[in-house]
């Protein structure tokens, strides 16, 4: 099988959407499923993954906005058609991680293959949270949708998706993360806990400030967020820390990007603290999960729903609320959350190729081998 994959690579941004389009390319690629991934640049050394990539001819784009989303939008949907007319695959698989790639979704959709898109968008999305019903029509195009949250699913069938191209299916993470577990750290100070990912004003780290704040000084961890983030953003959050006291308990760290680095950052905290305003199925969580580390993320319904039965929640963008589920963590003792390590088992990597291999032989109309169906999918086709 061929599959033409169009998604972004973790190289100037680190993020969810880009993480899973590799993992998920490469782990589909040991299944015998021939790749090539199309992305918005810049075009990288052609060893750099497991399989090959294609960008567009590089442009000056703008530094950010709505402006610089179209046009890479608009070049990635010209280099996917000429992948295509080449590459001559069996299908298209688009991951879907904003506005612009339903676009991208209308172009493609003129080519005669079948489309498969994963979506990685949700309800506090700006396209989605209040006029969902003008742009999921769009997906209608695609062959199948593949959300990997339940909340996703509600959300596109009341926008007006069909049922019958609609699936869940679960997401991953790399191997890496499970490793086996290193000792944990040995404090002689206060515990440190930690945020990874993209710093930006929806990932709500401005709420742990105003939480830092709400404890006494006995009672603050150490916080540290590592990923990247513009200067003048970087500012107002340790103007924000000053202003209020807390500038000692909170560090912005420089970014990391390998799977290694990443398990480090986690390998050396004592919990994570996931506070964003908006995310689907946030990898981090599950990352932390796999280590073994204590979670306190904000109650958004894809996060829930994988963190069922382990670690902890507080309400969507509610400083105060933060600051009472830190004390009572805090003071519950902070201990390796082997539970959710076991529940981590299911993101491997090759569990989420077999089950999306499984939907694309499907909508080729290609026998589905039994080896090629996780327990999971074989249970919402019987349904």
């Amino acid at each position: 099988m061929k599959v033409l994959t169009i998604g972004r690579l973790p190289l100037n941004e680190v993020g969810g959407l880009p993480l899973y389009t590799v993992n998920l390319a490469a782990a589909l690629q040991t299944l015998g499923v021939e790749q090539l991934v199309v992305h918005p640049g810049p075009a990288v050394d052609g060893e750099a993954y497991a399989f090959p990539t294609r960008a567009p001819q590089s442009v000056a784009w703008p530094r950010r906005g709505r402006l610089r989303a179209f046009r890479q939008a608009f070049a990635a949907a010209r280099e996917a058609v000429r992948a295509a007319r080449e590459f001559q695959p069996d299908l298209i698989h688009l991951q879907y991680g904003g506005a612009m790639d339903l676009a991208l979704l209308r172009r493609l959709s003129k080519l005669d293959l079948p489309i498969v898109v994963t979506a990685h968008c949700g309800r506090a999305w700006a396209h989605l949270a209040r006029k969902a019903h003008w742009f999921v029509p769009t997906l209608n195009r695609a062959a199948r949708v593949l959300a990997i949250s339940q909340d996703q699913c509600a959300l596109f069938l009341d926008a007006g998706l069909e049922s019958e191209r609609l699936a869940q299916i679960g997401s991953l993470i790399e191997a890496e993360f499970f490793a086996p577990l290193a000792p944990a750290p040995a404090r002689t100070t206060r515990p440190c806990a930690v945020y990874l990912g993209r710093i930006a004003p929806e990932k709500g780290l401005d709420l742990v400030i105003d939480a830092l704040a709400e404890l006494s000084p006995a009672e603050r961890p150490a916080f540290q967020a590592t990923g990247p983030v513009t200067a003048s953003f970087a500012a107002e959050l340790l103007a924000r820390a000053d202003q209020l006291g807390v500038r000692d308990w909170f560090e912005l760290c420089p970014p990391v990007a390998t799977p290694k680095e990443r398990r480090a950052v986690l390998d050396g905290a004592d919990m994570l603290l996931h506070p964003t305003r908006s995310d689907v199925k946030p990898l981090v969580v599950i990352e932390a999960m796999a280590r073994a580390l204590p979670v306190l993320a904000s109650d958004l319904p894809g996060t829930v729903e994988l963190m069922t039965g382990v670690g902890n929640h507080f309400a969507v963008g509610d400083a105060r609320d933060l600051a009472r589920a830190l004390r009572e963590v805090l003071q519950a003792g902070l201990v390796r959350d082997h539970a959710a390590r076991n529940l981590a088992e299911a993101y491997r990597p090759h569990n989420a190729a077999r089950e999306t291999l499984a939907h694309f032989r499907a909508v080729l109309g290609w026998p589905v081998a039994i080896e090629d169906m996780t327990p999971q999918t074989e249970e919402r086709r019987a349904s």
